[in-house]
């Protein structure tokens, strides 16, 4: 009879060869002489369209070297990157024909198992097993932007990796693995971005964002049955805004706001110049309050 370790390792075998097919390894040429870089990706749909990090093709010259799978290598080209996120786009005309990756549109458990899938130092078609050690993390980019909602895992992310999925036990999306900060500490890119972001990067190439002249952080109310994270607005840089320090925004677009990408989320490109009803707490008073988002640039 097989012992439960047999089964689970037979598991996580079957998960790992899953998904492969739809991983490949990017590589290519930088604009300096003699400089290039690589790392990693995955199938986003089956128009040809390579999810990776945007640190992974900066300043690389197309055409990209796209090498799928236990496949030989193809051509791609960047059609679109947010530097924000840390997100971009390569358009691989040969890479129709592999199976795309499911993304998950719920948010991981903590503690769920995980699996990091790439080509870390060279080494390709790499596996690495881990847990969902941590939620919603802002991690600071070594290029010195913050990325919010990261997912933390222990599952070992090396130089490499970067681009590639982070799936759960049932091969689906969770995150695009970005950081790797230790043994055990290591960041990816949370799937709710990656469903926010890359269809506009597909169509636009990038994100144009708008912004309601305010700099935030969590903090946290009394409410009936105990205490509520919320956002609260710590400055206010637009002289015409109804919102003060101080403020608790409490909804925004008839949304709940509770997280910062709950904020992201809602100030795309369509609401620039719409006027948009925020509901506040101020000094222990509810308020509603009219906000007029302006152009915040694009990536």
């Amino acid at each position: 009879m097989k012992s439960i370790l047999t089964s689970l390792s037979n598991d996580i075998a079957l998960l790992v060869s899953s998904v492969l097919p739809s991983t490949v390894t990017i590589s290519g040429t930088g604009l300096a002489l003699g400089s290039g870089s690589s790392g990693s990706g995955w199938i986003f749909d089956q128009c040809g369209h390579i999810v990776t990090n945007a640190h992974v093709v900066k300043d690389l010259v197309n055409p990209l070297k796209i090498k799928p799978a236990g496949k030989k290598q193809v051509e791609g080209e960047v059609i679109g990157v947010d530097q924000k996120t840390d997100l971009a786009v390569i358009k691989c005309e040969s890479a129709t024909s592999l199976p795309p990756i499911k993304v998950r549109t719920s948010s991981p458990r903590l503690g769920e198992i995980c699996l990091a899938i790439g080509s870390p130092l060279n080494l390709n078609e790499s596996a690495s097993l881990g847990i969902v050690s941590g939620l919603s993390r802002q991690s600071t980019h070594p290029d010195g932007h913050k990325i919010e909602e990261m997912i933390q895992t222990d599952a070992s992310v090396n130089p490499g990796n970067s681009g590639g999925p982070l799936v759960d036990a049932n091969g689906e999306l969770i995150g695009v693995n970005t950081l790797g900060m230790g043994e055990t500490v290591n960041f990816a890119v949370s799937s709710e971005t990656v469903l926010r972001i890359i269809p506009e990067l597909i169509e636009h190439g990038v994100i144009r964002r708008a912004t309601i002249g305010i700099s935030i952080a969590s903090s946290w109310i009394d409410e009936p049955g105990g205490s509520q994270e919320v956002i609260q607005v710590r400055s206010v840089s637009d002289e015409s805004s109804p919102l003060v320090p101080g403020d608790y925004l409490l909804t925004l677009d008839s949304k709940p706001i509770r997280r910062r990408i709950d904020i992201q989320t809602i100030l795309d490109r369509k609401s620039i110049g719409r006027e948009m009803r925020a509901g506040i707490l101020r000094d222990g008073q509810a308020l509603d309050v009219v906000l007029i988002p302006k152009p915040g640039g694009s990536s």
